[in-house]
């Protein structure tokens, strides 16, 4: 049938797609493939990668999700491995300090950088797109940034509502973020997204290979965010005494973690006590494993929706604020 054809529909080569709608297994069982098997290790093995990226120690997280990927040979590991630190670059920070050199308001105390993709995306064929970047500037007006932990940043996001969410301030700054469209669109794409672990997935023994490769692929885009994030911020700085809150939601991925000098004044208050991390780590979104993907994951801690008691007395469910939204307040996007 000629593609010009109304009703011509593209069938995709199996050998383009390899790795994200097929999937040929190794003769031998990858270590991970074998870890995955059991759902409660997998959560321990995500959870302590996730403790690394939160932490900060992107050097780590970096040479494990390597040496994991050096063992797959899939389009997406391929693609993954091919995404290098260098070739991600997060664009326009070198403008924040003159910009906010010139700024009348109040001393800008913390920054908020969120990565994310939009529920509402329209895929054209052989078309890539970055994930987002969300950008939130904001003052002591707002949340005592200046005094505050840590930890109580930390804390704080936790809430349902951190107090900060609102109250941006005023500034004209973007930046934008390159390099990590193929591997996004892929891990976007990719159908082996959920390990059934009920004989669905067709394979005995062994988690899915391109499960691993999915997993390992979000976590590398993860990195390589925030590895972007830190030589951007290393190379132009952050204004005096400011906390950068950066972090990954909705991409299958998510983490925060602060970056910035502790106020002398709270570092003095803990005086005597047991000693902190720099970075305190956050679990935004309990990981539970997805026996089903039609099954919404049990929600712990902050949940995402509120029941809302209406004038007329009749109790109608009402969404929460987005995740985003009660971590960055209100968001620039970009």
């Amino acid at each position: 049938m000629s593609s010009a054809h109304p009703h011509f529909v593209p069938i995709p080569d199996p050998q383009q797609v390899e790795g994200v709608r097929a999937y040929r297994e190794p003769a031998e069982p990858h270590p991970l493939q074998l870890l995955f098997l059991d759902a409660d290790r997998e959560r321990i093995w995500i959870e302590e990668l996730r403790a690394l990226v939160s932490a900060g120690r992107t050097g780590d997280a970096d040479a494990l999700l390597s040496g994991a990927l050096a063992g797959f040979d899939g389009a997406l590991a391929r693609l993954a491995r091919s995404t290098t630190p260098d070739s991600v670059t997060l664009e326009g920070w070198e403008d924040l300090l003159p910009i906010l050199a010139e700024w009348e308001g109040p001393p800008i105390t913390a920054i908020t950088l969120g990565l994310t993709n939009p529920p509402d995306l329209v895929f054209e064929p052989g078309a890539t797109f970055e994930p987002e970047l969300l950008i939130g500037l904001y003052s002591d007006e707002t949340f005592a940034f200046s005094d505050a932990a840590t930890a109580e940043l930390i804390a704080e996001c936790a809430e349902d509502m951190p107090a900060w969410a609102g109250g941006e301030e005023d500034v004209e700054f973007y930046c934008t973020l390159s390099g990590l469209a193929d591997l996004n669109t892929a891990l976007v794409h990719c159908k082996h997204r959920h390990f059934l672990r009920d004989g669905r997935d067709g394979v005995e023994g062994r988690a899915p290979g391109g499960y691993v490769e999915f997993v390992l692929g979000s976590w590398l885009l993860a990195v390589r965010f925030l590895q972007a994030a830190e030589r951007a911020f290393e190379a132009y700085g952050l204004p005096d005494q400011c906390r950068l809150i950066t972090g990954a939601v909705g991409t299958s991925a998510d983490f925060v973690t602060v970056f910035g000098a502790e106020p002398a004044r709270s570092v003095e208050a803990r005086a005597g006590r047991s000693p902190e991390p720099a970075f305190a780590p956050l679990t935004i979104k309990p990981w539970v494993p997805r026996e089903d993907p039609t099954v919404d994951a049990a929600a712990a801690g902050a949940v995402l929706r509120r029941r809302l008691q209406p004038a007329e007395g009749i109790v109608q469910e009402q969404p929460r604020p987005g995740l985003l939204s009660r971590l960055f307040g209100r968001l620039r996007r970009r």
